[in-house]
């Protein structure tokens, strides 16, 4: 591609991106209240039949509306691609035009669904540290081949030389297996599908409405006489099959897990029938991430993945960017390593003071008597509460000190000379590597019971964690967080002489000029 390259996304994205804007859920909840309050007389396979109807009507007409404005929409966009930027123009009723330097570009993403890929298109996105609630740019869709080969005119542009059309030299550093594969799947929790199915089976069992309670003793009963089973191990059953859903999409999700590494960058390619290809420039990492559960602890795995300054998911608690969805401990810490420049060798994790394991046991304790004060007092004015039974409070109270040595065991940190490590949790044990130079802002705070045993709680603040509280350092000696502030700054001022340095040959030249004209004017 040359410069000033104009661009429009494939007319096949119309009816693609239509079928995707079409939301089904929302289109089935309208249809059953429509049932419900047309057809409060109907019952049984009538009011089946008429849902049905009332579903195929709606989704036809939500289908074709949003046919209309994807046409509109594909007919007002383009792509620009200049010398050092990205122009794009976009929208029907307020038309906006968005510059995109390529320099600021953190991350370039070429990924697929399940309705693109029969028509051979991908979508690419490109994401800057200036907006943490979307992709700053999305083309949706383009020829996978094209889509391609504009990553990597960004990204050979943002990283090296835009005119240089040569791909980065890259080797395959890590390919997920089919064991550790099944693993994954196996060993996440799948919260969403497992809410999803409990609601659902709930709902089904217990709303009532006149239209439906027909329908519904029919769905209810069909399942019964299969499966004569008590309603509590039917929502078992019901909760089982959330989870397998969700170990289903888990796996189909990075299938074919592959991570390559060239000079200055990372490429991750993965997924089965929804695939992602994904770039990301070493220099655009901000933190890297260790987590391991102890399924994983007690197998020799865990998991790693690196966070950018550019977060497009619309709840972004992760790092969202997996080096290995699940390794061997030692590949998971040897890309850590190559991904941040940590010497692994170097990290030797400190405890916290053994008084902060003392504190802890103390605030347990103190957790568990109020809460036994509040439960007698519920009592007195809530009978439902009197199911909970006292004694309950004795060995709570007795295993306070277990409670408070495993919070204590399970947190260090490590300070290097140019990264900070900070390894927490328990259940989901999460070691965090932050490069000096990334962090944005460090914090000291001291509560009144930490300053009773000269205790301090620092917090790291970098670009990639917008939305979350930092990395937190709780219970540390308060030396620390002073060297860990006066680092910050040696950091801040090493930046700023190394900037002068640079800037410092310009000012000699400017002057030996000066004294020339000043030499000519006398």
């Amino acid at each position: 591609m040359s410069a000033h390259t104009r661009l429009k996304p494939d007319i096949r994205s119309i009816p693609v991106r239509a079928l995707e804007n079409v939301d089904f859920t929302t289109v089935a909840i309208l249809a059953v209240m429509l049932t419900v309050l047309g057809d409060g007389s109907a019952s049984g396979i009538d009011v089946l039949t008429s849902g049905l109807v009332r579903l195929v009507l709606l989704a036809v007409f939500v289908g074709l509306l949003q046919l209309a404005i994807q046409a509109v929409e594909w007919w007002r966009y383009e792509l620009t691609l200049e010398e050092e930027s990205i122009v794009v123009r976009s929208g029907i009723l307020r038309p906006k035009r968005r510059t995109i330097p390529f320099s600021r570009i953190q991350r370039s993403t070429v990924s697929t669904t399940t309705v693109s890929r029969p028509f051979g298109l991908a979508a690419l996105e490109c994401e800057t540290a200036g907006n943490p609630d979307e992709a700053d740019l999305s083309v949706r869709y383009l020829e996978r081949a094209d889509a391609e080969d504009l990553q990597q005119r960004i990204q050979s542009a943002a990283d090296v030389d835009a005119t240089s059309a040569e791909p980065p030299d890259r080797r395959r550093v890590f390919t997920l297996r089919p064991r550790e594969l099944a693993l994954y799947g196996v060993t996440r929790t799948h919260t969403k599908t497992v809410l999803l199915a409990a609601l659902a089976w709930v709902g089904a069992h217990y709303f009532e409405p006149d239209a439906m309670t027909d329908l519904r003793s029919t769905a209810v009963a069909v399942l019964e006489d299969l499966l004569p089973l008590s309603p509590a191990v039917m929502l078992g059953l019901v909760v089982l099959t959330g989870w397998l859903a969700g170990v289903a999409l888990g796996i189909e999700r990075m299938a074919r897990f592959r991570l390559s590494a060239g000079e200055g960058s990372f490429r991750r390619q993965h997924g089965l029938f929804r695939t992602t290809d994904a770039d990301v420039s070493s220099d655009r990492i901000q933190i890297a991430r260790v987590r391991s559960n102890p399924l994983h602890r007690r197998l020799g795995l865990a998991q790693a993945d690196i966070g950018t300054a550019g977060l497009s998911d619309p709840a972004p608690f992760g790092l969202k960017w997996p080096l290995a969805p699940l390794a061997r401990r030692d590949v998971a810490w040897d890309l850590v390593e190559r991904a941040v420049g940590v010497d692994r060798s170097a990290v030797r994790l400190q405890p916290l003071p053994d008084r902060a394991r003392r504190r802890y046991v103390v605030r347990y304790a103190l957790g568990v008597v109020a809460l036994a004060v509040g439960t007698v007092i519920a009592q007195r004015f809530v009978p439902a509460t009197r199911v909970i039974p006292l004694p309950l409070f004795a060995p709570l109270l007795a295993l306070t000190p277990l409670a408070g040595h495993v919070t204590w065991s399970h947190r260090g940190y490590a300070l290097l000379e140019d990264h900070v490590v900070v390894r927490r949790g328990f259940w989901t044990r999460r070691t965090y590597v932050v490069p000096t130079d990334t962090v944005q802002n460090l914090s000291v705070s001291q509560s009144p019971f930490q300053r009773r045993v000269d205790l301090v709680s620092v917090r790291l603040d970098v670009a990639s964690m917008p939305f979350l509280p930092g990395v937190p350092l709780p219970d540390v000696d308060a030396s620390v967080g002073g060297r860990l502030q006066r680092r910050l700054l040696e950091t801040g001022s090493e930046s700023e002489a190394d900037s002068e340095s640079e800037d410092e040959p310009e000012s000699e030249v400017d002057g030996e000029s000066a004294e020339a004209e000043n030499e000519r004017a006398r």
